[in-house]
């Protein structure tokens, strides 16, 4: 399970949850896109559980990470 905490400049908060292991490269592009692809959002950061074996994490960073993967 993981989830995507998204907060805006105005304090408003939007927070996405996958079932998957970890989440899909073509899912993160597209919430990136969606949701975290403004001006007006002021963080975007990535978690997959449990959390006490994985830290935190910027979703751009996770995003990278996940092309990576992909290309090897």
């Amino acid at each position: 399970m993981w989830k995507i905490f998204i907060t805006y400049d105005d304090k408003s908060k939007c927070t996405l949850t996958g079932k998957h292991k970890d989440i899909p490269l073509r899912l993160a592009l597209e919430y990136n896109r969606l949701y975290a692809n403004s001006s007006l959002c002021t963080s975007a950061k990535y978690q997959r559980y449990p959390k006490k074996n994985y830290p935190e994490m910027n979703l751009m960073d996770k995003i990278e990470e996940l092309e990576l993967l992909e290309v090897e």
